[in-house]
């Protein structure tokens, strides 16, 4: 029989799929937040619930906020605050800014995964903040439609985040300079995903030169990509994905 059990109900305080593990809740370690349905827009999470997520669940080690439209910065910093254990943070679809990002790498120091799409709050200045912050254990990070990201973030993350092992990017925004810097400062980088119309061969060469240990290149909608890039040694098991 499984030792996990999962609970699963709708809060009419916040408006949210709640789902946790292990037997007690003021135990769980891993929360699910998302939006359940139409009926419940007007009441889906706020700050107010994240702050009484946070208050709950010092010990949370994994969080999940799908679409919660309604939660801010603010909401984001009292979790920072009181999870500091935190190592899995999903943003989809918050509209977080720079502030609520820059709490979580100012107090959460073992964060190994975040996920940022459709963040449209977000500047470079969060991003920048974070890898400054949680460099040293970050290991995955996703960017996607996220318009205010630019080349000044993965400069940074190339600076600050040495052991990162999986990067997903889709971004109109994002170039050369910034993916040329990541591969110069990641070499533990295993699996890449690109979706960025602006990144051409040159970028691509310096990862397959520099990313020895890459695993998995996965790229999407690549009409700036030649055959050139592939003429070097990448010594790489890799995936394309057209």
């Amino acid at each position: 029989m499984s030792r996990r059990l999962h609970l699963h109900k709708i809060d009419k305080t916040f408006g949210l799929g709640f789902m946790g593990r292990r037997h007690s809740v003021r135990q769980s370690t891993w929360l699910r937040l998302n939006f359940v349905a139409e009926e419940f827009e007007s009441c889906s999470l706020s700050d107010a619930g994240l702050a009484a997520v946070a208050d709950g669940f010092t010990k949370l080690e994994k969080l999940t906020l799908i679409w919660c439209s309604n939660a801010t910065s603010a909401g984001l910093t009292f979790v920072a605050q009181k999870c500091r254990f935190l190592k899995s943070v999903d943003l989809q679809g918050c509209y977080v800014g720079d502030q609520g990002l820059g709490a979580i790498g100012e107090s959460c120091k073992q964060l190994e995964a975040l996920n940022l799409r459709f963040c449209e709050g977000l500047t470079d200045t969060g991003l920048v903040d974070l890898a400054i912050g949680c460099g040293k254990t970050l290991k995955s990070l996703g960017v996607a439609a996220c318009a205010k990201i630019s080349d000044v973030s993965l400069e940074a993350v190339g600076s600050h985040c040495r052991i990162l092992e999986t990067l997903s990017l889709d971004s109109e925004f994002i170039n050369n300079k910034g993916l040329i810097a990541v591969a110069k400062g990641c070499p533990l980088l295993k699996n890449l995903n690109l979706q960025c119309i602006m990144v051409t061969d040159e970028a691509l060469t310096a990862v397959g030169t520099l990313c020895v240990l890459l695993e998995s290149l996965s790229l999407y909608s690549f009409q700036r990509f030649s055959d050139k890039w592939m003429n070097i040694d990448i010594r790489l098991k890799m995936k394309l994905v057209s």
